[in-house]
């Protein structure tokens, strides 16, 4: 059973999930995924996904997961959802089976199930079968309180996702971000879809860009918390530690290394800003680079090997990759006025960034080895600090279009734009890796 229940960061990262175990209640069967499905040629699978049989007591939480489930494959690109309302059209003859009565709707999959709640604990089973020829692929039993019925429901999406299509989905995910509380800025957090908004700082201070570290529940950022602004790193106790960073006045924009040993930022240690890497085990920061030129927001490499940074030693701020070492330092951005805020793809191909264009930024990607680029946006508003989803299919940002900056996401092709946040000077998100 994959049981829901303990809170991460205590009392910092407020109704964040412990990593679920679980266990199928019958392995898959025979005629399962074979294969993975990948590129963007392929037909989304129609899937129909009903709401849990329920007893009085427990239909509303029933509601809840079905509604839930639906919209995480829907958002996913995987799937294409059946509406509900058609749900009913499903025959009731006696005579017909139960993948036949759902494929004459159009359904080639089917998760079909049940909610109990008792007390303030549930319990939902889960079966997913593919139509025809009629398949069950799984069973799945997935337990815990009540409140958290919508994070039960991202994991039975993720489930789904992976049974299907043999990638690992996004759904149990959070995007952390920044905004303004009282006279400080704080760091809160949300599910990828915006839903269960929680803050978690409490400094008081000015905190700015969060970034998820990729191994475990931590969050690097920085802060003026304790005085001049410097590197802090909130862990899965609460607890937030400053770094141990190079000095000077500005200590800013941290990104962690892929395998989380590691902090690169910018520091005006030696006069200016430069690029630094701190070795978080041994405390010792490496300064990078070494130009009289701006050198700022660095980001790591899904490899690990190489690093993306903006620096306006060309006469203007344009995205620049180095090796690790600080050796190798190539342009890659040509042709825009302004460029800044780089973030690296999880495959390492692309890379997001901010274009300033008549006077407003919007978002662009360019291809890494090609150099050919892609604008997402188009000037509604000024768009900025683009993060990329764990799969690599959506894009998180902040985005002014509707007057003041709120959170927002898109797909990596710029469609199907969605935002989060209602409340107005939220900035700087981050989508966190896989929930472990």
């Amino acid at each position: 059973m994959r049981s829901i229940g303990s809170t991460l960061l205590a009392g910092a990262l407020l109704a964040a999930l412990a990593p679920l175990a679980s266990a199928a209640d019958t392995p898959p069967s025979p005629g399962g995924v074979t294969g993975v499905i990948s590129g963007s040629g392929f037909t989304p699978i129609k899937i129909a996904i009903p709401d849990p049989d329920a007893d009085a007591g427990s239909r509303a939480v029933s509601r809840e997961i079905g509604a839930t489930v639906r919209a995480d494959l829907q958002f996913s690109g995987y799937f294409d959802v059946l509406d509900p309302g058609i749900y009913p059209l499903v025959s009731t003859s006696p005579e017909t089976t139960v993948s036949d009565k759902w494929a004459s709707i159009g359904a080639a999959s089917l998760a079909l199930s049940k909610v109990a709640v008792t007390g303030d604990r549930l319990d939902l089973r889960v079966t997913l079968v593919n139509t025809s020829p009629a398949t069950r692929l799984s069973a799945q039993r997935y337990g815990g309180t009540v409140d958290l019925a919508r994070r039960l429901a991202h994991q039975v999406a993720d489930d789904i996702l992976q049974q299907l299509t043999g990638q690992l989905g996004i759904s149990s995910t959070w995007i952390a971000f920044v905004s303004k509380h009282g006279n400080g800025k704080e760091i809160y957090m949300m599910d990828y879809d915006g839903q269960r908004l929680r803050r978690i700082t409490t400094t008081g201070a000015i905190n700015l860009m969060p970034v998820w570290a990729p191994i475990g529940q931590r969050l690097a950022f920085m802060s003026w918390r304790t005085g001049t602004p410097s590197i802090d790193v909130l862990d899965a106790d609460g607890k937030i530690t400053r770094q141990n960073a190079a000095g000077g006045t500005m200590n800013i924009c941290p990104d962690w290394s892929p395998d989380g040993r590691k902090i690169v930022y910018a520091s005006n240690a030696p006069g200016n800003a430069e690029i630094y890497l701190l070795d978080l085990v041994g405390g010792r920061s490496t300064r990078l680079t070494n130009s009289p030129a701006i050198d700022t927001s660095p980001s790591f490499s899904p490899n690990g090997r190489e690093i993306a940074f903006t620096s306006d030693r060309s006469g203007s701020p344009q995205i620049y990759v180095m090796d690790v070492e600080g050796l190798n330092v190539r342009r890659l951005t040509t042709g825009e006025e302004y460029a800044d805020a780089a973030a690296w793809s999880p495959r390492g191909d692309k890379i997001a960034y901010v274009s300033r264009r008549e006077g407003r930024f919007d978002i662009v990607v360019v291809d890494v080895a090609s150099g050919a680029t892609a604008r997402l946006t188009h000037g509604e508003g000024s768009n900025e600090n683009p993060r990329w989803s764990p799969d690599g299919r959506h894009l998180v940002f902040a985005s002014s279009r509707a007057g003041r900056f709120d959170i927002y996401t898109m797909r990596a092709d710029g469609a199907d734009v969605r935002r989060l946040t209602q409340g107005g000077d939220c900035e700087t998100p981050d989508w966190s890796r896989r929930a472990p």
